[in-house]
């Protein structure tokens, strides 16, 4: 029944309750600048009443539970944002870079460069004898094909790094998913006997937060407090304790049949995941770019290439240099000696602009001039083709008589001649000699690869400025070839002939900087959505000093208040104690 000793019992439970309080309070102020802190407060309870004669007497105060407050939908929406910053970041840094790669505004541009190239030619119609000016030729070449190399080059730099940041983004991503089942199962356990799992949540929502920044994700809580995550596309990272101390890791970056690089792979399946199951975070910017962005810059720079290479070697086989050939062997070589030259399988790069025709051989032997037509069918074999050469122009297959063709290592297209005799070649309508690399111009076919032909880098003598005249015959100071090849950079020989190789430059470097600027308008609205909702969940969430002041306060006055009724009660039992003495 109530009584002071009743006052005591009252007291000592308003002393703990007050306590509890400014516990939470001081938590509070220690963590305003905790990023993630959600803002808790002691929710106090009265105890149960006890009944007496007189009616039901109050029992005092008890905690009932520490609360966080939070909204659950805005923590939802931040986790939206996050991955959407995540990803925009993450992309717009790397586009930068490959805009930087390309450096169209710079001084040595590819369509300074190219333009370069052709201006040199030009140049070259205008003096075609003159020694310096070839060498201006080839050193223009050097610097455009240097210029792609070192794009390539660069390309491939930066995808070693992409692959690393992808290597480096599932190595975190898994270990927070260990970090996330690992709080499940204290949060569970903890709320399971009653009481607040405040700080693991706390600590839950930064991870998932954490994990949202690197893959677009799926969350929800259930009934126990565990949350479950999925990727965007329904693969399972995290659900309950799982993945736990001897689980597999949810994903992995490995090899995979059918794949040149090494992919993101969720592991439940052997699933591997792209670009389409990818889609946000800093992963699947890196995807996005890698696989996309990346490899379209590659593409088209070996597509530019592949083009100019074609163009530039087909205009150049037509022509002749200052100086005949004794002895010349192609640069590209057949996949073998029995594949026909334009089947699928053949490693010629320039296979598929072979077309049925013709090409003329002119032989030069003490004076004499000799010319030779040779008829070329693409679906021949490189033995096939040097025999029909050999049929036309040289039945004996004596060097010393005629050119004869031969076939080096089987794969690569020989002519030789001996004592004293030199040939040239003239109106090839087949392709065969670009396709073999005869008399070209340029080596190689992709921006990795491209090169000056080693003859005209050892001569400049071997520049075909001019072409043969019907008589085969030479003609002093001819530029007619040259011409033709400065007029290479009006050909819309890009875009499936609608562009030019400047204009495809140009258009490639538009729609590049025309990305960027799209992903910094989604960046900087992704930036502000994700301002908003952090202002909306700091109304919330934030603790505010002027508040948690005004709580301190209140429950230390409470807390000075109940020690001052335990000692009233202890003067009146002291007094009731005299009475009795």
């Amino acid at each position: 029944m109530p009584g002071i000793y009743n006052m005591l019992d009252i007291s000592r439970w308003a002393l703990h309750a007050n306590t509890r309080a400014l516990d939470t309070v001081s938590h509070n102020v220690a963590n305003v600048n905790t990023a993630g802190y959600s803002r808790q407060e002691t929710v106090l309870a009265t105890r149960g009443a006890q009944f007496a004669s007189e009616g039901w007497y109050g029992n005092g105060v008890k905690v009932a539970n520490v609360i966080q407050h939070v909204d659950k939908l805005i923590q939802q929406q931040i986790t939206d944002k996050s991955t959407q910053m995540g990803y925009y970041d993450s992309r717009l840094s790397q586009l930068q870079r490959l805009e930087a790669l390309d450096n169209e505004a710079g001084d040595s541009s590819l369509g300074k460069s190219l333009t370069s190239f052709f201006n040199a030619w030009q140049q070259l119609s205008l003096n075609s004898e003159s020694t310096a000016v070839r060498q201006a030729v080839r050193e223009s070449a050097q610097n455009l094909a240097s210029r792609l190399n070192t794009i390539s080059q660069d390309l491939a730099q930066v995808k070693r790094d992409l692959n690393g940041y992808l290597g480096a983004g599932v190595t975190e991503i898994n270990q927070i998913c260990r970090r996330i089942a690992d709080l499940n199962s204290k949060i569970i356990s903890t709320e399971a006997m009653g009481k607040a799992a405040n700080d693991f949540r706390d600590e839950r929502q930064r991870q998932i937060e954490d994990l949202s920044q690197k893959l677009n994700i799926q969350w929800f809580e259930d009934g126990k407090g565990s949350v479950s995550i999925f990727t965007g596309q329904g693969a399972v990272l995290v659900q309950e304790n799982y993945p736990r101390s001897g689980d597999a890791d949810p994903l992995a970056f490995q090899e995979m049949t059918g794949y040149t690089d090494k992919q993101v792979v969720w592991t439940g399946t052997n699933q591997v995941l792209g670009t389409t199951q990818i889609t946000g975070g800093e992963l699947g910017a890196w995807l996005k770019v890698r696989d996309e962005d990346l490899q379209g810059m590659q593409d088209f720079m070996d597509e530019l290439t592949e083009n100019l290479v074609w163009e530039v070697n087909f205009q150049h086989s037509q022509g002749t240099g200052q100086t005949k050939f004794t002895d010349v062997t192609g640069t590209y070589k057949s996949v073998d000696y029995q594949t026909a030259l334009n089947a699928s399988t053949n490693t010629l790069p320039f296979k598929d602009q072979l077309q049925s025709g013709s090409l003329t051989v002119w032989v030069y032997e003490a004076g004499t001039r000799r010319s030779y037509t040779v008829n070329v069918d693409p679906n021949d074999h490189i033995t096939a083709v040097a025999q029909k050469i050999n049929a036309v122009i040289n039945p004996t297959l004596n060097a010393s008589l005629n050119p004869v063709a031969t076939v080096e290592n089987g794969q690569q297209l020989r002519f030789h001649a001996t004592g004293g005799i030199e040939f040239s070649f003239a109106n090839d309508t087949s392709g065969l000699l670009a396709a073999m690399g005869i008399n070209t111009f340029f080596d190689g076919y992709n921006a990795g690869n491209l090169g000056v032909n080693a003859l005209v880098q050892a001569d400049v003598a071997r520049i075909a400025a001019g072409r043969l005249l019907a008589s085969g015959e030479q003609a002093v100071g001819d530029n007619s070839n040259a011409l033709d090849l400065a007029d290479l950079k009006d050909l819309d020989a890009m875009a499936s002939g609608t562009q030019t190789f400047n204009e495809a430059v140009i258009s490639f470097a538009s729609s590049l900087g025309s990305d960027i600027a799209n992903t910094e308008d989604s960046q900087t609205f992704a930036q502000s959505a994700n301002t908003q909702l952090q202002n909306m969940r700091d109304q919330v969430s934030a603790v505010n000093l002027d508040e948690e002041m005004i709580k301190m306060i209140q429950y230390q006055r409470a807390y000075q208040s109940a020690a001052k009724m335990i000692s009233v009660a202890d003067e009146m039992l002291q007094t009731l104690l005299n009475t009795k003495r």
